[in-house]
């Protein structure tokens, strides 16, 4: 069944830029309020999600775009998972952020970690920071999801590791089922379509009246796996993810 989250149908179409630049800068208001809250040890998982939800009405808001999603009965929404998606887009963590019914963090680059404030800030607020050219710093700075599991988080981690530029699914990191072994957590596949219709990667042009559609599928259970079973586990992520596209 779809559940439609917001509804900008009748938008007319424009290509702008202002728009881009206006979710950009809103996205800089809302970091800035988080590392404000974290200056003045004022950060907590409800301030998280009271900013994050502020953020994704926003980006929605700006960009005219209409969001819908189903499968949410596939899973138990009150339970943790790794959400495994494609990426596609920017506006990629507010479809998940704004349909996921549960508490949801996110994956950064190491490189956000070094900003002054900011990437204090970022990772009191539960985002995980990861190396992506050095696989054993990447898995072990992800045992902060071990932590956000216990406490009932879900973690989304792009399958890719990054955003693809052609819009196809490329190969996988082996990174996020490390993880979900380490955490303990079913990985959850998610197929996001049309954010790239919106704003595409490496655009500053958005386009209104678009629809983003997010699918979410089967979980598939992790428990009592290792790391010989992750090519396996691999393969059947892909094909789970491929049956949603």
């Amino acid at each position: 069944m779809e559940r439609v989250f917001v509804d900008h149908s009748q938008a007319p179409v424009e290509r702008t830029r202002w728009r881009t630049l206006a979710v950009f800068a809103h996205t800089f208001s809302c970091s800035a309020r988080v590392v404000g809250r974290a200056a003045v040890n004022r950060l907590d998982a409800e301030a998280v999600d009271a900013v994050v939800e502020r953020w994704c009405g926003h980006v929605f808001g700006l960009s005219k775009a209409t969001l819908t999603a189903e499968g949410l009965d596939r899973f138990d929404p009150s339970r943790p998972y790794l959400l495994l998606s494609n990426h596609r887009s920017l506006l990629d963590i507010p479809a998940i952020c704004s349909t996921f019914p549960g508490r949801v963090r996110f994956v950064a680059k190491a490189e956000l970690r070094r900003v002054p404030m900011f990437g204090r800030a970022m990772g009191q607020a539960g985002i995980l920071f990861v190396d992506r050219h050095d696989r054993a710093k990447a898995i072990a700075s992800l045992e902060g999801a071990k932590a956000l599991a216990r406490d009932g988080t879900s973690v989304w981690i792009a399958a890719e590791g990054g955003r693809s530029r052609d819009g196809s699914l490329g190969p996988f990191k082996k990174g996020p089922f490390h993880v979900a072994l380490q955490a303990g957590l079913p990985l959850l596949p998610t197929w996001i379509e049309g954010a790239d219709s919106v704003i595409p990667a490496g655009s500053l042009v958005s386009v209104t009246g678009q629809r983003v559609h997010v699918r979410y599928g089967a979980p598939i259970e992790t428990e009592g796996l290792g790391a010989a079973d992750i090519p396996a586990l691999m393969e059947r992520s892909r094909a789970a993810l491929l049956a949603l596209a």
